[in-house]
């Protein structure tokens, strides 16, 4: 229930509290305050702690598009362009894990990504949004051939007639 006061833009608001919350007031408002002005100061606080979650980041004159933690497929370069989809899906990743996301680092990135061949760019990229990485890696193939499997000691049979075959 609230009624609206004719010269005031406030709100008067009626409270019915459990007596164990009345005791938790009473116990934490400290002796300069009402109880009215003690649930106000709760009010103010979470209000700013809501703006402070949902308040989106504004860019303003000079700063750094990268470092917002989503970015746009125009902002990469046109060299990448191939990639961008796979970039703008992994750099709010790098920005999630507290990675330093500027204009400069994003160079780097790009300039690290230009010494790839183009399917391993790809392979680097799919990798660091699959496993969470903050940094883009090269994928590294293995050097060591299989050997034939006719050739493994455990593929020969022992008989007794001619031995191990």
């Amino acid at each position: 229930m609230y009624t609206k006061y004719p010269m005031s833009d406030k709100i008067k608001v009626a409270v019915y509290l459990d007596p164990e919350l009345n005791d938790f007031l009473e116990k934490n408002k400290g002796e300069e305050l009402k109880k009215s002005q003690y649930i106000r100061t709760i009010l103010r606080k979470e209000m700013r702690i809501k703006q402070k979650k949902t308040k989106p980041k504004v860019l303003t004159n000079g700063s750094d598009p990268f470092a917002a933690s989503v970015i746009s497929p125009n902002m990469i370069p046109d060299d990448l362009k191939d990639y961008a989809q796979l970039i703008c899906e992994w750099w709010p990743i790098r920005h999630k894990k507290k990675a330093t996301c500027s204009r400069k680092v994003a160079e780097r990135i790009f300039d690290k990504l230009r010494t790839f061949t183009p399917k391993d760019r790809k392979k680097a990229l799919e990798g660091a949004i699959a496993g969470g990485w903050m940094n883009i890696y090269e994928i590294k193939e293995s050097h060591k051939t299989e050997e034939p499997k006719n050739n493994h000691p455990a593929s020969r049979v022992f008989t007794a007639k001619g031995g191990f075959q």
